[in-house]
């Protein structure tokens, strides 16, 4: 994988990980404060969304977790750990 293509899925991460923070971050202020709408804006546009649409956020939260360990796997080479989470015992 060249450079170019590193750097390319590395700010493609980013704002994949920007963008899931942000429909979190919106997901709870439309439950918890009960507003009745919110915005969310990326660098893919602006949406807006309301009590309605918390199964369309939920949706997209997770297709873009989907997404984003794809881009991991991506850069890692394919190469898959065994364990994501490795313990050390003393």
């Amino acid at each position: 994988m060249t450079s170019t293509q590193q750097r390319k899925i590395l700010t493609r991460i980013s704002s994949v990980e920007h963008d899931i923070a942000e429909l979190k971050r919106v997901r709870q202020e439309i439950c918890v404060s009960g507003t009745a709408s919110a915005t969310l804006a990326s660098g893919q546009g602006s949406r807006s969304y309301t009590h309605l649409d918390i199964s369309k956020i939920t949706e997209a939260i997770k297709a873009l977790t989907t997404e984003l360990k794809q881009l991991r796997g991506m850069l890692a080479g394919g190469q898959q750990s065994l364990w994501s989470t490795v313990l050390v015992v003393y």
